[in-house]
Order: structure tokens, then sequence, then C-alpha cells
């Protein structure tokens, strides 16, 4: 009977290892933080978000893909739109790509959307990009909270 005890323990402390909790918040330079630590108590409104899994890393993308999903519209053959792609990959954010060269539907939704026709285009959450300026998508992800490139 113990060892069932001390076995149910075990199996419990395991799974609250893998539950995290993130708080969000924008400090006064509008710059966005996400940690597993409450902010400082001078700071106003605090997002607290509950992730579980089995890796906190990725969970913690999955709810910032969640809160701030990532879309690329894209066509074949489009060099800048292959660099979107490779930087969002190096980076590891999560993005839905529309190829909205072959799908009229598509092109009529990304215009309702954006406001745009050209590739590539780049939602972040609500904001949008229409071609690609590294620093200007780095700075969007960065202010959606997405964390910086693994240095190689």
């Amino acid at each position: 009977m113990k060892r069932i005890i001390v076995g149910f323990f075990c199996v419990a402390s395991v799974g609250m290892a893998y539950a995290a909790t993130l708080y969000r918040w924008v400090n006064p330079e509008g710059v966005v933080t996400y940690q597993n630590s409450p902010p400082p108590p001078s700071v106003g409104h605090v997002k607290v978000m509950h992730v579980d899994g089995h890796n906190s890393a990725t969970s913690m993308r999955q709810a910032l893909a969640a809160m701030h999903p990532v879309v690329l519209y894209k066509a074949p053959h489009c060099t800048p739109c292959k660099q979107v792609s490779d930087y969002l990959h190096k980076r590891r954010v999560p993005f839905k790509v529309v190829d909205v060269s072959a799908n009229r539907a598509a092109l009529v939704a990304m215009k309702k959307r954006t406001g745009a026709t050209t590739v590539p285009t780049i939602m972040v959450g609500h904001h949008v990009l229409i071609g690609y300026i590294p620093a200007a998508l780095k700075a969007e992800l960065t202010a959606a909270g997405y964390p910086r490139a693994p240095k190689t």
C-alpha cells in the first residue's frame, strides 16, 4: 500500500512539473514580456496563461500562436516569400501558409483581411506586414512575445 501511495505522489508531481503559468504584460516603453514568474507589483494589466504540456517551450509557442497567429500569404517562385518562411522556421514560429497564386478565393480573402494583393503579406495577430522587411517582421514577432531566434 505504501508503494502505491508513493507511486501516486511521484506521478502527480511529474504531472505538475509539466504545467506552467505564463505572465504577459507590456511595460511603459511598449515591450511585451512573457515569463513564468509574476511581474513587479507596479505593472498594471497582466494576462495570466496556464500552459500544459511536456515541452514548455513548445507549449508557450502554441499559446502565443493562439493569441497572435502568424499567417504567410505567398506564391510559388517568390524569393521574399521563401525568405519569410525560412526566418519563421529559424525562429521556430508556428505559422500558416496560404498560397494565393492558384486560389482566387484565397486571394480575395487576403485582400479583404489585409487590404493587399501582393506577396509576401504577413499577418502577426492583427498586424499586417506587406513585403519582407526583416527588421519589421522581427519587431512584430518580438512585440507579440515570440522567443528570439536561437543563436547559430
